[in-house]
């Protein structure tokens, strides 16, 4: 019986897994926050390139 409450009371005062899982929520929890902020991104990245695009086809004349 001594043996299994060792044990229990081992298991109890372990803490390995759990900075494992506090990473993984921090980082989950960035993955969410930035997802809007590249996605804006994204779309502000291809209307750049398009005014690049147009501001060379002036300049070449097509």
């Amino acid at each position: 019986m001594n043996d299994l409450m060792r044990q229990f009371r081992t298991f109890l005062d372990a803490d390995h897994g759990a900075t494992a899982i506090e990473y993984a929520l921090i980082a989950s929890i960035l993955g969410i926050a930035l997802l809007p902020v590249l996605s804006n991104t994204s779309s502000g990245v291809a209307s750049l390139y398009t005014r690049v695009q147009d501001y060379f086809a002036i300049v070449n004349g097509t």
